[in-house]
């Protein structure tokens, strides 16, 4: 309960946060019972699941090509753009 709420505290203050720690530690569960119980409080709650060990850095975060000075966006910027247009799968029912 404790972590559910100091999870809660940080994403009032927060867009978004990291949950780390080891296998079996409960950070799967903090995440989805928050998340269950802000939508039976009434709150809309969205969300994605990123593994970062799956993807480099620069696809993680973006880059930018050092020939042709362009950015290209990565991951994590892709997600966040498309939830606050409320693109993909993020569309409200």
């Amino acid at each position: 309960m404790k972590k559910i709420v100091e999870l809660a505290e940080i994403l009032i203050v927060r867009h978004s946060c990291f949950i780390i720690g080891s296998p079996g530690s409960g950070k799967t569960t903090v995440w989805k019972q928050l998340a269950k119980a802000l939508t039976l409080g009434g709150a809309e709650t969205i969300f994605d699941i990123v593994d970062p060990k799956a993807v480099t850095a620069d696809e993680l975060f973006g880059c930018m090509n050092a020939k042709t000075k362009e950015w290209k966006d990565g991951v994590l910027s892709v997600i966040m753009r498309d939830m606050n247009k409320n693109l993909g799968p993020y569309k409200p029912s």
